[in-house]
C-alpha cells in the first residue's frame, strides 16, 4: 500500500486536508500501523478515540476498507474468522463488531451510534453446565452494500441483508432481509419498499429536473448579456391522493397544506382580486 502516492496527494490537495483536524488522523493513522501490524488496511482509515480494534493472532483476521470511519469508542473484535469492512464504511460511535466465524459489511454502508454485531450465539441446552462452558453457535453474517443501520440495531448470527436496506432504531435484524427494504421491530419485519416509494416519485424527479434545465438555460442566457426569452415553465404531473384529515383541494388541485403543492407555478393576482374571487 502506497500512502504517499500522486492520487493521495491530489486528494489532500483537492480537499485542502492540511487542516489541524486531518494532521491529527494522519498521526492517529499512522500510530495505529505501529499498534496493529495484523490488521489489514487497503487504504487510509479515519479513526476515533479510545479505539479497540483485536484481531486473536493465528485464529482471527479484520479487513478495513478505503476511507473507512471508525467512530469514539467502536470495538472491532476478531476472536476467529475474518471480519471485512468494505470502503466508505461509516461507524458512529461505540459501535461493537464481534465476529467468530465469517462477517462482511459492504461498502458505503453507514453504522449509527449503540450498534452491536455479531455472528454467534451461546449454547444452552444444557441445564447442568453452566451456559459459558456449553461452547458456541456461528453463522456467518452479511450486510449489503449502502445499508443504514440506524441507533441500537442489532445483528444477530446468520443474518443476511441485501443491498440498500435501512433497519429502523432499536430494531433487531435476523434472517434474510431482501434488497432496498425499510424493516423495524423485535425482530425486524419489512414495513416498506424503497423501489416502490422511488417510482412513485418520478414525476417529481422528472419536474425538478426539467425546472432545473429552465433555470440554466435562463441563467445561461443572462450570462451572455441576452434579454431572456419568457420561458413556460413545466407543469408537474403529479397526482395527489387526499387521505383522512386532508383539507379541501384548492383551485390547483393540491390540498392547502401539500408539499407538493409548493412545486406548482401560481399565477399572480392582482390588488383586491383576493376579495373579488371570495
Amino acid at each position: 500500500m502506497r500512502l504517499l502516492s500522486v492520487a493521495n496527494l491530489r486528494w489532500v490537495v483537492r480537499h485542502r486536508a492540511w487542516t489541524p483536524y486531518y494532521l491529527k488522523r494522519y498521526w492517529r493513522f499512522a500510530w495505529f500501523k505501529l499498534r496493529h501490524r495484523h490488521v489489514i488496511t487497503e487504504g487510509f482509515v479515519f479513526l476515533g478515540k479510545k479505539l479497540e480494534v483485536a484481531a486473536r493472532p493465528g485464529h482471527g483476521r479484520i479487513i478495513l476498507g478505503k476511507w473507512v470511519h471508525l467512530g469514539d469508542e467502536t470495538r472491532l473484535r476478531a476472536h476467529e474468522g475474518t471480519l471485512r469492512i468494505g470502503d466508505k464504511v461509516v461507524f458512529a460511535r461505540e459501535v461493537t463488531v464481534n465476529c467468530y466465524l465469517d462477517i462482511e459489511i459492504g461498502a458505503s454502508t453507514l453504522i449509527a451510534d449503540w450498534t452491536y454485531i455479531c455472528d454467534f450465539d451461546h449454547k444452552t441446552e444444557d441445564l447442568g453446565l453452566p451456559i459459558k462452558d456449553q461452547g458456541l453457535v456461528k453463522s456467518p453474517v452479511r450486510i449489503g452494500p449502502d445499508c443504514w443501520l440506524a441507533t441500537k440495531v442489532t445483528v444477530t448470527r446468520g443474518t443476511d441483508i441485501g443491498r440498500g436496506v435501512v433497519i429502523g432504531a432499536n430494531s433487531v435484524a435476523r434472517g434474510n432481509i431482501p434488497a432496498y427494504a425499510v424493516a423495524a421491530g423485535v425482530p425486524a419485519v419489512v414495513v416498506a419498499d424503497r423501489t416502490t416509494r422511488y417510482a412513485a416519485d418520478a414525476p417529481r424527479r422528472a419536474y425538478l429536473a426539467e425546472l432545473a434545465e429552465v433555470n440554466a438555460a435562463t441563467a445561461a442566457q443572462l450570462r451572455s448579456s441576452v434579454p431572456p426569452e419568457e420561458l413556460q415553465l413545466p407543469t408537474p404531473q403529479v397526482t395527489v391522493t387526499p387521505t383522512a384529515g386532508d383539507d379541501k383541494e384548492g383551485a390547483e388541485g393540491f390540498s392547502s397544506y401539500s408539499p407538493v403543492g409548493h412545486y406548482v407555478p401560481h399565477d399572480r393576482m392582482a390588488v383586491g382580486e383576493e376579495t373579488q374571487r371570495g
